[in-house]
């Protein structure tokens, strides 16, 4: 028997429910970092491309950590496609060429909703003193906002 981390309904159902759209919109996030990876067009494609693979690479892990995260908090996270649509909080992005510019736009527009997501993430777990949940934000948060800091500089 799995045990689970203990804490009231009311603190799974709010977590989970913060944590849930944030799986989502991650997924969706990682699908725009492979549609710009895969067509970055331009002087800079090199230095793009390599740097959105990292970026996914690490979408990877924020996925796979949020995903076990749910599951300590006692829910089941969502694993297919529909789901993920149902729940996100984010439009899919049109395969087309991008530039970089264009790419660190979308990049840059992602980044903003997730810095704003994962404060409320914090925010909702801190009310309810989830300290691992606020925790786990936090370390999320200083990625995303360091990743804000490096393509705002490149976009300038």
């Amino acid at each position: 028997m799995m045990a689970q981390t203990q804490f009231d309904k009311a603190t799974t159902e709010a977590v989970g429910r913060k944590l849930s759209t944030l799986l989502a919109d991650l997924h969706i996030y990682y699908g725009h970092l492979h549609a710009l990876h895969w067509n970055i067009e331009g002087p800079q494609f090199f230095t793009v491309h390599k740097e959105l693979q990292s970026m996914y690479e690490g979408v990877a892990e924020f996925i796979d950590d949020t995903a076990e995260r749910i599951l300590m908090l006692g829910n089941r996270p969502a694993t297919t496609l529909k789901e993920y649509l149902e729940t996100t909080s984010m439009e899919e992005l049109p395969s087309r060429k991008y530039t970089a510019e264009e790419t660190a736009q979308v990049v840059l527009k992602d980044l903003a909703h997730f810095i704003g997501q994962v404060r409320g993430l914090i925010e909702t777990a801190g009310e309810h003193n989830d300290e691992v949940t606020a925790d786990f934000g936090v370390g999320m948060l200083q990625e995303f906002e360091k990743q804000n800091w490096f393509w705002s500089a490149f976009s300038n």
